[in-house]
């Protein structure tokens, strides 16, 4: 996936920036494809995996540090193409720990782990506040806005999701990026659809209620445009 766009925007020798670079595939990537990279990872261990996979890491910088910070790190107007996964507020503490776990009596499904939160930090975004969170990814939009070139595109995988612990039955997060990124004069470019059901079992959640959820099986591909048509 990361590959694709890469090559669909960019040309040997860009700048890829990847705000949440987690275990480095953005990094990975851009090396056998010949370009440059850039990441910003929060968690200090997640930064050394992503590093033990790069050979030239004079082309391809790992900065350990709060993605809020990327600005003292990163030239404005330098970056040729963004792309990443984002964090997803507190996601991660709301879902339960196994999937389909309520389903080994009715079923073969296999158990699944659902990932753990990330950090404890403080400073780990997946840790605010679904308001604060959305805050702060309105300010890094601004942020990556002032670092990418103009014409240049942004991509965004995101997913939605549910918060059933707090009675929210789908949160529409997808529309959130697109109206924070918006804000700081992104134009939205396109939309795709990223279809994961062959990796997520399809289930009814609801019995013995008649509260029935879909499980969530696909993630939304936003490209923005940092159009010069369109600059502040």
């Amino acid at each position: 996936l990361v590959e694709h766009h890469i090559k669909t925007y960019t040309k040997e020798g860009d700048i890829v920036f990847d705000p949440f670079l987690g275990v480095g595939t953005t990094s990975e990537a851009a090396e056998r494809l010949g370009r440059k990279s850039i990441g910003i990872e929060l968690n200090s261990e997640f930064a050394k995996l992503a590093s033990k996979d790069i050979k030239n890491l004079k082309d391809h910088k790992i900065i350990v540090d709060d993605v809020r910070n990327l600005r003292n790190h990163i030239q404005p107007n330098s970056v040729d193409f963004q792309i990443t996964s984002p964090p997803y507020a507190t996601l991660l503490k709301s879902i339960k720990r196994d999937f389909a776990y309520k389903w080994r009596e009715h079923s073969n499904f296999k158990v699944v782990s659902n990932p753990k939160p990330y950090s404890t930090d403080n400073k780990d975004l997946g840790n605010l506040s679904y308001n604060e969170f959305m805050k702060s990814i309105t300010n890094v939009f601004q942020d990556i806005y002032t670092v990418l070139k103009d014409n240049c595109y942004a991509v965004w995988v995101v997913k939605d999701y549910r918060d059933l612990k707090n009675n929210v039955p789908y949160i529409n997060f997808h529309s959130d990026v697109i109206c924070a990124a918006e804000k700081t004069g992104f134009v939205l470019w396109d939309i795709r659809i990223y279809d994961q059901t062959k990796f997520r079992p399809l289930v009814v959640l609801g019995y013995p209620s008649r509260n029935y959820f879909l499980n969530i099986g696909h993630s939304y591909i936003l490209i923005f445009k940092k159009s010069s048509s369109h600059a502040k």
